[in-house]
C-alpha cells in the first residue's frame, strides 16, 4: 500500500481573503518519499514554494500549478499573495522623556518574493514592519519638542521614506502614511490653555466694544445737546423776531403774517380797519372833554384847545386858511376903544353825526367900558 503525497501538515491558518493575517505562509506540507499527488489542492491566488533536497527553493505563481511531484521536494510552503492591511498607534519619544508623540500608522502589505520570505523564516509580518519603522522614525522625532507636533511629523516621514523600504529585506512591499499628534495629556492642557486664551479674548474684546459703544453714546448724547441748544438759540431768534415785529405796530404784525398766510389779507386789511377806528374814537373822546372842559380860565384853556383843534383838524382834514383869520381880524377893529375881547374859538364842524358830542362853547360876555376886567 502506498504512503500518500501529502504525509503530514506541519502548519495551516484557518483564513481566507476577508482575514487580518500576520503570517502570509497558510499551509506547510510535509512531502512523502515514495507519495503520489492527492491532498486538497491550493488556493488560486496562493504561491506554493517547493523546497528541494539539496536546500534549494522552486516557486510557482498562480495560475501555475507543477503536473506532478518530484523526488527532490521534501515541503511545500503555501503563501498568501493579497494585500492586507494595518491600522495600529504607536508611541515616538519626543525631546523631554516625559512627553511621548502619538503616531497613527496605516499600512498595506503585500508579500512581492515568497521565496525570500520563506527563508526569512519571519512570521508575524506588522510586527517586523512596525520595528523597522520606528527605528527609522524615533531618532528624528526625538529632535522636537511635544509642542512641535507638525515638525516631528514632516521630519519622521523623511527619515522613513529615505531609509530602507520597509519589509523589503522579507520579500514584502509596503504602503504606509503616517501622522503625529500630541499625548492626550498635553492635548488636554493645550485645550485648556486655548479655553483660557478664548474667554481672555472674549473679554477684552467684550470691553473694547464696550468702549466703543460708550463713546458713540457720549458723541450721540452731545449731537443731542448740541442739537438742543441750536434748537433753543432757533426758538431765541424767533422769539426776538416776533417780538420786534409785534412792538413795531399792528401793521408790521399784519405784513409778516401776511407774507406767510396770504389768504389772510382781508383779515389783515379788516383788523387794521378796527384798529384805526378805534383810534379815531379815542382821539375824539378826548377832543370832547377838552372842549368842553369848565372851571379854569380861558386864556389858560387856550393852549389845550388849540392843540386839540388841531387833532381834530388833522382827524376830518379841516384846516382854517388865512381868509378866514382875516375876516376875524376885521370884526374886532371896530370896538377898538373897549377892551378887545377873547380870542374867538375856530368854527365847529357841522357834520351831523359830530352835533350830539360836541357841544359849541358859549362865548365870554363882552366887558362893560371902563369897568375892570
Amino acid at each position: 500500500m502506498g504512503r500518500p503525497t501529502y504525509h503530514s501538515t506541519d502548519w495551516r491558518q484557518q483564513a481566507d481573503r476577508h482575514t487580518l493575517l500576520e503570517d502570509p505562509v497558510l499551509v506547510v506540507h510535509q512531502i512523502g518519499v515514495l507519495g503520489l499527488p492527492g491532498g486538497p489542492p491550493p488556493g488560486i491566488d496562493h504561491a506554493l514554494v517547493y523546497t528541494t533536497r539539496e536546500g534549494g527553493f522552486e516557486l510557482f505563481r498562480p495560475p501555475h500549478r507543477p503536473r506532478r511531484i518530484p523526488r527532490r521536494y521534501t515541503a511545500v510552503y503555501e503563501v498568501d499573495l493579497g494585500i492586507h492591511p494595518v491600522r495600529t498607534r504607536i508611541t515616538l519619544p519626543s525631546s523631554h522623556d516625559a512627553h511621548e508623540f502619538d503616531a497613527a500608522v496605516e499600512l498595506d502589505w503585500q508579500v512581492t518574493d515568497p521565496i525570500r520570505f520563506v527563508r526569512s523564516g519571519h512570521r508575524n509580518v506588522p510586527r517586523l514592519l512596525m520595528g523597522e519603522l520606528e527605528a527609522a522614525a524615533r531618532p528624528a522625532a526625538r529632535m522636537f519638542p511635544i509642542t512641535d507636533s507638525a515638525g516631528a511629523e514632516t521630519a519622521v516621514t523623511a527619515a522613513v521614506r529615505d531609509g530602507k523600504p520597509l519589509g523589503e529585506q522579507a520579500g514584502l512591499h509596503a504602503v504606509w502614511n503616517l501622522r503625529l499628534r500630541r499625548d492626550e495629556e498635553n492635548i488636554a492642557h493645550a485645550r485648556r490653555l486655548q479655553a483660557i486664551e478664548h474667554a481672555t479674548a472674549e473679554e477684552i474684546l467684550a470691553q473694547q466694544s464696550g468702549a466703543v459703544a460708550d463713546l458713540a453714546r457720549a458723541a450721540r448724547e452731545e449731537a443731542q445737546h448740541r442739537s438742543r441748544l441750536a434748537m433753543q438759540k432757533y426758538e431765541a431768534q424767533r422769539i426776538d423776531f416776533h417780538r420786534d415785529y409785534l412792538g413795531a405796530g399792528a401793521v408790521d404784525a399784519w405784513a409778516l403774517h401776511v407774507a406767510q398766510h396770504p389768504e389772510d389779507s382781508a383779515k389783515a386789511v379788516q383788523s387794521l380797519r378796527d384798529d384805526q377806528r378805534v383810534r379815531l374814537r379815542a382821539q375824539m373822546e378826548l377832543i370832547k372833554e377838552m372842549l368842553t372842559k369848565t372851571g379854569t380860565e380861558p386864556f389858560e384853556l387856550e393852549g389845550p384847545r388849540r392843540r386839540a383843534l388841531d387833532a381834530f383838524n388833522a382827524v376830518f382834514g379841516h384846516i382854517p386858511d388865512e381868509r378866514d383869520q382875516e375876516k376875524a381880524a376885521d370884526r374886532a377893529a371896530p370896538d377898538a376903544g373897549a377892551e378887545p375881547p377873547s380870542p374867538p374859538l375856530p368854527s365847529q364842524p357841522t357834520a351831523a353825526d359830530l352835533s350830539a358830542w360836541l357841544p359849541p362853547v358859549p362865548p365870554e360876555p363882552p366887558a362893560s367900558p371902563g369897568a375892570p376886567r
